[in-house]
């Protein structure tokens, strides 16, 4: 399917939880897109936001797919229907921007949409981040030499009673492996997985251990610790954990450490030390506004034939470090990647 240069693209967003109504709002309000439909299975959550937005109201993906108007669906329902819906999408000739992680073991996504001539990506909407942005410009032009070192943390608060037990949709899903896929790495952690790899690169070996520590309620890990070797020699790690109270003092941080320099990504910010100087960013970006330079990204994309910076290919990447994880953390033993079982 080609999208006329010159036409916004026609997009349909599948699921409006919180997420889903943030990229409902974004796509209305961008020049690049137009918002043909909105999904979801409570008929009235649909009808309300379609009526707010100007949109068709759907409560299937079958009926989405079936408009001709709508040229690319972004899915942001629960993690477990991301691999079926993308795929269902793909197979009916839609562009497909799925919300992360991609899917919870389906790849055959990917073979799907270059089999079609389909563009498939997923929302990472952190590589937005002007921080983020910065850092990857001086690693790839060699700023900080070649890498030594990659450490990731993330150190959240999630309740059980405010976020897995907080409504009866949340409970359906959040906390099992058969639906959510994983815990902290697959949910939160990701994110911050997916910003280390493209910072560093891929990764060759892993090891890991995965813990619950204080969510008795859920079956997935709160906890998890992983090191890591990446292809280009460098090493790393991972620490993630749900249990960081007081839920103000929340953090993410990448440190990057290389010949010539380091820089350090505290949430927004950045801080790099190089032999020019030091640099700083301080990023402010409210919530969703990441993904709506994402979503108006793909537009672009779609429009121009360029490559989208978070291909299926980009976001499978932190999915099968995460499994990967996983895969150490039961048996104890180092797990080399790629993970052929995955690779369907």
């Amino acid at each position: 399917m080609v999208v006329f240069e010159l036409d916004p693209v026609g997009v349909g967003v599948v699921g409006l939880g919180v997420i889903g109504q943030i990229h409902a709002r974004n796509v209305a309000s961008l020049e690049s897109t137009r918002l043909v439909a909105v999904v979801d299975q409570v008929r009235e959550r649909a009808e309300s936001i379609g009526r707010e937005l100007g949109a068709e109201a759907y409560t299937s993906i079958d009926e989405a797919s079936r408009n001709r108007d709508i040229e690319a669906l972004i899915i942001a329902t629960p993690s477990y229907l991301h691999g079926p819906q993308a795929l269902y999408a793909l197979l009916h000739g839609k562009h497909v921007l799925v919300e992360k992680p991609m899917a919870t073991t389906l790849r055959r996504i990917i073979r799907v949409a270059e089999e079609k001539m389909l563009r498939l990506g997923v929302v990472f909407q952190e590589r937005y981040m002007e921080a983020a942005e910065k850092l990857k410009e001086l690693i790839d032009k060699g700023a900080l030499g070649r890498l030594l070192m990659i450490e990731a943390e993330l150190k959240w608060w999630r309740g059980e009673d405010d976020y897995y037990r907080r409504d009866l949709l949340a409970q359906s899903w959040r906390g099992y492996w058969e639906t959510e896929g994983g815990g902290v790495l697959m949910n939160q952690a990701i994110h911050t997985i997916d910003l280390a790899l493209w910072f560093g690169g891929e990764a060759s070996i892993v090891a890991g251990m995965t813990s619950n520590q204080a969510h008795p309620s859920i079956e997935v890990e709160d906890a998890a610790v992983a090191l890591i070797e990446f292809r280009n020699g460098a090493l790393g790690s991972v620490v993630a954990t749900l249990c960081a109270r007081s839920p103000s003092k929340q953090y993410r941080q990448i440190r990057v450490l290389g010949t010539k320099g380091q820089a350090i990504l505290m949430d927004q910010s950045l801080k790099a030390y190089v032999e020019s100087g030091e640099i700083s960013v301080v990023g402010e970006a409210q919530f969703g506004e990441l993904h709506k330079r994402l979503v108006d990204d793909f537009a672009r994309c779609l429009r121009t034939g360029d490559s989208f910076r978070v291909s299926g290919e980009e976001g499978y990447k932190s999915l099968e470090l995460i499994k990967s994880i996983y895969r150490s953390a039961e048996s104890r033993f180092f797990v080399s990647l790629p993970l052929e079982v995955l690779r369907d």
